[in-house]
């Protein structure tokens, strides 16, 4: 007999269900496009989850208990004819915007177009953890795609909770629950584990949130109250409670998901429990079967996919962030093409019958490729002129040649001192040195010309995010940058050096925070310490506040807003004047301390550019491009009192 896909098991409508999608699209969308309003927005994504652990298993219990088995091969089908149809047309939809809209942003398209062929390979999750750190970072909002994780982990449990469950229904009918409350238990020990060790496996790991899909198919596992039994009145209005305050509040509330997802997901599995068990009546249950919610849910999955894309266009469309009024309309732009997608896309093929279920995936996967192939050659059409591409595709990548072997984050423990090779003339003992975290890197190509024209060799000690420092900067600071402090200054203490160049991430401490005042006078005080233990050097260069750019350098060079991403002088040096004051004050304490002054040839009379004469400044909006800092170690043995400050007499010399 031929199988008819839809034909199958069926659950009943039940209008609850849809108005708290609404809810949980509506989180998500007013998180993004206002996270200072709804600072727990985000776990509408929960929602989500804890609702598909519900139906899926709701539709895969009733199949069986039909037909005593499941269909694998229709539920995939099924599967991919709901998700696959919007998902492809926003890809495609988002592609074209980019290209006809946005044709200069060669970077936003980039990303958008290896983010979409993640996901169509139902990867976009690990593709996101590897690539853009934290899901919370600032940087996310020039990631189109970034919403497509939460898909990703749908798509991985799709292809393994069947099969489970099957597996648990088959071997112990007599308790798949207490089975599934033990993979839940270990799932959700898992994603408290790793949200305070490994941020990004916790939030963006199936395994992490296998548990809120869990609670989902927890409730469809457990009895229905048969008629004239309690059916728990308050569990509703209780459970909407619950997921509201953690909509409000959950970003206060630590490290995430782990313990701090629990709210949403037990006021979701809650109110998911009453509606299980008939208990709709009140006003709760009214409000979320009102014909408002109930056509807000049915178009909640397009409009997720729709969202983020818009929201992150209008950021990125402007050197200005957008304001409330682009925010609103891009979000009512995404309502709508989320109406037209659910009327025109999602509904008819919805409606399709297609008799071999083995035709469908195999439609599937064509249209999946065609796509790939579309996004691709999509993605490689641009308006960026040549010169332009030139520039910016070489300022993205002007780094230090030593910058792959002897540059060190945080997540490896470096020993001091750093191999020979790290230096700049491996076979001679070096007799300067440069010290700092990522920006001192930065600065490597400047240090080793002064070494040159000293005729000596240089050594580095940097390691990211690690201000240079005798003692601990402040609370947040890691041990693995207390040691490798510790270390530097001891190897530091026994060189026959003669100059120590020092440089560090000032713009940092020097944000409108209201702490930074502190933060700035803790991180000067732990560099005065070891100021005090380096009165043996002749010479300790110090460089003082980078000016930085509006956005990333080769950004900005690429869509032709050099102008635009530079900041005034003024600007700059009203940031920098807190720090220069210390600083100052430091270098008359300690006779051997020469402090220099990069805006001295980073900026001009009246701006701090991003590039100059062809040239890009910063690889990213911060860290000098190592031409830049070859320019400015050039311009400084030239002549050296223009870009120092506070310079005694013979200090200034190379």
């Amino acid at each position: 007999m031929r199988r008819v896909i839809g034909l199958g098991a069926q659950l009943e409508h039940k209008p609850e269900i849809d108005g708290l999608r609404a809810i949980a699209v509506a989180a998500v969308v007013a998180y993004h496009a206002f996270p200072g309003a709804v600072p727990g927005g985000f776990v509408g994504v929960d929602i989500f989850f804890v609702i598909s652990g519900y139906l899926i298993t709701s539709l895969l219990v009733r199949e069986r208990a039909d037909t005593g088995r499941v269909d694998f091969v229709a539920f995939y089908a099924r599967r991919m004819r709901r998700l696959l149809p919007a998902l492809v047309a926003m890809l495609v939809g988002v592609m074209l915007l980019l290209v006809v809209l946005m044709g200069r942003h060669e970077r936003l398209a980039s990303d958008a177009a290896s983010s979409s062929l993640w996901s169509l390979l139902f990867a976009a999750n690990l593709h996101f953890q590897a690539t853009v750190g934290g899901y919370f970072d600032a940087a996310a909002d020039t990631r189109p795609m970034l919403h497509l994780w939460s898909l990703a982990v749908e798509e991985q449990y799709y292809l393994i909770y069947p099969l489970l469950l099957v597996a648990l229904l088959a071997r112990v009918p007599a308790a798949p629950v207490r089975w599934l409350a033990a993979l839940a238990s270990v799932s959700f020990v898992l994603s408290e584990y790793w949200a305070n060790v490994e941020p990004g496996m916790g939030f963006y790991q199936m395994p992490s949130r296998f548990w809120e899909l869990a609670a989902g198919g927890l409730v469809a596992l457990s009895p229905t109250v048969p008629a004239g039994r309690r059916r728990l009145p308050g569990l509703l209005p209780a459970g909407l409670a619950l997921l509201l305050l953690a909509c409000a509040c959950t970003g206060r509330w630590g490290a995430f998901p782990g313990k701090a997802a629990l709210p949403v997901v037990a006021g979701t599995a809650m109110v998911l429990l009453a509606i299980h068990r008939g208990a709709v009546a009140g006003p709760g249950a009214s409000l979320l079967r009102s014909r408002p919610l109930v056509a807000l849910g049915l178009v909640s999955y397009s409009l997720y996919l729709w969202h983020w894309p818009l929201l992150v266009m209008v950021q990125q469309a402007r050197i200005e962030p957008a304001g409330p009024g682009l925010r609103i309309a891009a979000c009512a732009l995404a309502l709508l093409l989320a109406i037209l997608s659910w009327r025109f896309v999602e509904t008819p093929v919805r409606r399709w019958r297609i008799r071999n279920p083995v035709r469908w995936l195999g439609a599937g996967v064509l249209a999946t490729m065609v796509a790939g192939g579309a996004i691709i050659g999509l993605s490689r059409l641009d308006r960026v002129p040549a010169e332009a591409r030139r520039i910016s595709a070489f300022t993205r990548n002007d780094m230090p040649a030593i910058n792959d072997a002897c540059r060190f984050d945080q997540a490896r423990t470096v020993d001091v001192p750093l191999p020979d090779h790290c230096n700049s003339r491996p076979a001679q003992v070096p007799t300067f040195a440069l010290w700092g975290d990522s920006h001192a890197m930065a600065w490597q190509p400047f240090a080793w010309r002064l070494a040159e024209a000293a005729d000596a060799s240089a050594a580095a000690l940097t390691l990211n995010s690690c201000a240079p420092a005798k003692g601990r900067v402040d609370p947040g600071q890691s041990a693995n940058c207390e040691r490798f402090n510790r270390q530097a200054m001891e190897w530091l203490a026994r060189q026959p050096l003669d100059t120590i160049m020092i440089a560090q991430r000032w713009p940092r401490a020097l944000s409108a925070d209201a702490s930074v005042p502190a933060h700035l006078a803790s991180r000067l005080d732990a560099l005065a310490f070891a100021l005090e233990e380096l009165r043996h050097v002749r010479r300790v260069i110090v460089i003082g506040p980078l000016p930085t750019a509006r956005r990333a350098a080769p950004d900005c060079i690429a869509l032709g807003w050099e102008r635009e991403c530079g900041i005034p002088r003024a600007l700059h040096g009203q940031r920098a004047a807190p720090a220069w004051r210390r600083l100052e004050a430091l270098a008359l304490r300690y006779p051997n301390v020469v402090l220099l002054d990069p805006a001295e040839y980073f900026c001009d009379a009246a701006s701090c550019p991003p590039s100059r004469d062809g040239v890009g400044l910063y690889w990213d909006d911060n860290h000098v491009t190592a031409s830049a800092a070859r320019g400015f170690a050039a311009a400084y043995l030239a002549d050296p009192r223009r870009y120092t400050r506070g310079a005694r007499e013979g200090m200034d010399a190379p």
